[in-house]
């Protein structure tokens, strides 16, 4: 069979005769400390296939999308990564597998009927085009945007018959949404709305040129007792089909078996997980736990390194146990106060995985004087800093001047995304007008 099948959370396996390209292979592992586990399981056949596949494809660097320990299962198999600034992800895989580093917009062969095109972008992401025989075309989105590239990821895709589109879509828990206000009152994330995402979808599909969309990247629970409480703001699967239409395209299921032969598909059904509640002491993190001196020395190393963050914050203070940590760099009175367990928060700062901290959703974030995290402190810290390895002024111009130099339609992007900050921090205060007004934009564009 020539065609593909999607499972998982972000994974789909595509077939010429035989396996030849999985992406994003979560498969044993418990992602975010312990916070998230699978939604559904992974049926026998399906992970043969994924075990069976001569390519690996890693999209970035969360561990619900490069889960750390899955990857042994893959041993004898190539990683494909994108040509990121820094390399991180190829330097820290090509130590020990087989990896391939996939320069941007330039086509790779995997076989006689597959071939592939990766983009990576500046916020640390990376998307896929994937060209099964002539017709159909796998636009792989997961948790990115192709920033810098879309322009040229359209024009690619409007040469198919048959155009795919696997993009996180949903009401928006995937990110960082344990919030607090000045008062420590919890703020209740977009996710509370429950905004229709069909309506996504269409836009999404309409935007790329896709006259077909999949559910993708969107299918995790919480597991740990500190976290478990967020599940109210996961997407049921059926609300990914609320109010979409078909002016432009077709939603299918989200795990499917594609044949491209003849061009129809058969539904998968894994079934769906039980949601057992795991202590927060099984992953090393004891609330009660303090800080000590080295803690405390490694606290300031790692924030200290960031020139955004003593820029534009007056302060960062921590609460560990009953330890607390304030860092302080102007009269500012713009700050973050963070309330965590110990264990994960020292691993990750030694790790450089701070955002996987953050999407843990354990994790509590009171925002002093600031709106949110973005856009000054989460893609200085986790993006370009932990993945990058920029923090400084001097690091962060090279970085920005190498995606400038490696992207197609880098400013095209980079000014959008710069306006849309703009305008939304201006009236944060006035979310509703925002997103009405965004609606009616993508009613209309």
């Amino acid at each position: 069979m020539i065609g593909f099948e999607t499972i998982g959370n972000a994974t789909v396996t595509v077939f010429d005769d035989k396996p030849i390209l999985t992406t994003d292979p979560w498969i044993n592992g418990n992602p975010y400390f312990g916070s998230w586990s699978h939604a559904y399981s992974i049926p026998k056949d399906q992970l043969n296939n994924i075990l069976s596949s001569n390519y690996i494809w890693l999209s970035h660097g969360h561990p619900d999308h490069i889960d750390p320990e899955s990857l042994d299962l893959f041993k004898n198999k190539t990683f494909l990564v994108a040509d990121h600034y820094g390399d991180r992800i190829y330097n820290d895989l090509r130590s020990k597998f087989k990896c391939i580093k996939l320069k941007s917009n330039e086509w790779f062969n995997l076989s006689k009927n597959v071939r592939i095109k990766s983009f990576a972008d500046w916020n640390q992401d990376s998307c896929l085009l994937i060209e099964i025989g002539k017709k159909d075309i796998l636009f792989n989105l997961n948790d990115g945007s192709g920033l810098g590239w879309s322009k040229e990821i359209k024009k690619i895709i409007s040469l198919y018959k048959n155009k795919f589109l696997l993009k996180l879509i949903n009401w928006g828990d995937a990110d960082m949404i344990n919030f607090y206000n000045h008062h420590n009152e919890f703020i209740l994330p977009l996710a509370a709305n429950k905004k229709p995402c069909g309506e996504s979808y269409n836009y999404y599909m309409k935007k790329w040129g896709c006259n077909y969309s999949i559910p993708f990247s969107a299918f995790h629970k919480y597991s740990r007792n500190d976290s478990i409480n967020m599940n109210k703001f996961c997407t049921p699967l059926d609300e990914h089909y609320e109010k979409f239409n078909n002016k432009f395209g077709e939603m299918l299921p989200a795990f499917i078996k594609w044949n491209s032969n003849n061009e129809t598909y058969q539904k998968i059904n894994p079934n769906k997980n039980e949601s057992n509640m795991l202590d927060s002491s099984q992953f090393g993190d004891n609330w009660s736990d303090d800080l000590d001196k080295s803690d405390k020395d490694e606290i300031k190393k790692y924030f200290y390194q960031f020139d955004q963050i003593k820029k534009k914050f007056g302060f960062l203070s921590f609460k560990v146990g009953n330890s607390e940590l304030n860092l302080k760099f102007s009269n500012k009175k713009q700050g973050i106060l963070f309330e965590t367990p110990r264990n994960s928060f020292i691993y990750s700062i030694k790790n450089n995985i701070f955002d996987d901290l953050l999407i843990g959703n354990f994790m509590k974030v009171r925002l002093i004087n600031v709106p949110s995290l973005y856009p000054d402190f989460t893609p200085y810290v986790t993006k370009y800093g932990d993945n990058g390895l920029s923090r400084s002024k001097k690091e962060l111009k090279k970085y920005f001047e190498y995606y400038k130099f490696n992207s197609a339609n880098f400013w095209l992007d980079f000014l959008k995304i710069k306006s849309e900050q703009i305008i939304r921090n201006k009236i944060e205060k006035y979310k509703s007008v925002y997103y009405f007004a965004r609606k009616i934009k993508r009613t209309f564009t």
